[in-house]
């Protein structure tokens, strides 16, 4: 009886590069996609103006593009607009769009992520809102002075409080010599987003508990 070893030699090596040419295949159509995804996204000029750099909640250079959220993407129509902010049980994402050569936000990962879990007990219905806040620093420190809303406060006075006292946290590096602050006053823009978490009943049970 004649060895069938070269048989099941053969076999193996067939399917080894059946196997090599799917992995190759599918490598392919990754590269592909992603290619397609970076040629979606579309460069946008920087809302601050031409010439600002954006900087993230990481204090990294990033650029404005067609893949960001509409807010961060819209021009500015604020000219003491630094900073915008968005905040959800899920995500916490900065955009400094002005004056990154004078102030920059110190990151907070640690402080971003309780921003977060602060969010979480809202997210009872699709809701989403915006506030301003009016930040002044002391000229000679550079520390938080003064905090207000300007022109948009949130509709839900629970939210109003989470993004002022996320505003109040920050703590910042200034560019000067001597360390004072250039920029003394300016706006950060906050817009936040709430999740479906509960039903309508479940929602009347909580407000009648609540009375």
């Amino acid at each position: 009886m004649k060895s069938l070893f070269p048989f099941f030699l053969f076999v193996f090596l067939l399917s080894l590069v059946s196997c090599q040419t799917t992995k190759e295949s599918s490598t392919t159509t990754t590269d592909e996609t992603k290619t397609e995804t970076l040629v979606l996204k579309d460069i946008l000029p920087p809302p601050g103006g031409e010439g600002e750099i954006i900087l993230n909640e990481r204090g990294e250079e990033v650029q404005n593009h067609s893949g960001e959220i509409p807010f961060f993407q819209k021009k500015s129509d604020l000219p003491q607009e630094v900073f915008r902010v968005y905040i959800a049980s899920d995500s916490y994402m900065v955009r400094q769009i002005r004056h990154t050569d004078k102030i920059r936000r110190k990151p907070d990962a640690g402080g971003d992520e309780l921003s977060k879990e602060e969010m979480k007990k809202y997210d009872l219905l699709s809701f989403v809102d915006d506030g301003i806040i009016s930040i002044g620093l002391n000229t000679v420190t550079g520390k938080l002075e003064s905090i207000a809303f300007d022109r948009r406060v949130p509709r839900i006075n629970d939210i109003a409080k989470i993004i002022q006292n996320d505003a109040s946290r920050f703590n910042y590096e200034h560019s000067s010599k001597d360390g004072s602050p250039l920029i003394t006053r300016f706006l950060v823009t906050y817009q936040i987003r709430l999740y479906p978490g509960k039903t309508r009943d479940e929602i009347k049970q909580m407000l009648q508990k609540k009375k």
